[in-house]
């Protein structure tokens, strides 16, 4: 496999910044007033896989929200 290819190292991003900005922005301009499933089925219907490929749902947004606010 080639380095262009290649998965990030352990604990590195999956995505560009640019990706984790407009998710995290997302979700900070809905939690106050929505559920994790309304904020999922957002970012779902948005176009916005999870960071690993796969569709959001309300344990991907708690554990995206739980992993971001803790790494720092």
């Amino acid at each position: 496999m080639s380095a262009l290819h290649a998965p990030p190292t352990f604990g590195g991003k999956l995505n560009n910044d640019r990706y984790y900005e407009a998710v995290i922005s997302t979700i900070s301009a809905l939690r106050p007033a929505s559920s994790l499933r309304t904020i999922a089925d957002h970012l779902t219907t948005a176009g916005f896989l999870t960071p690993s490929g796969l569709p959001w749902n309300r344990r991907r947004v708690s554990d995206f929200i739980r992993n971001t606010t803790t790494q720092s």
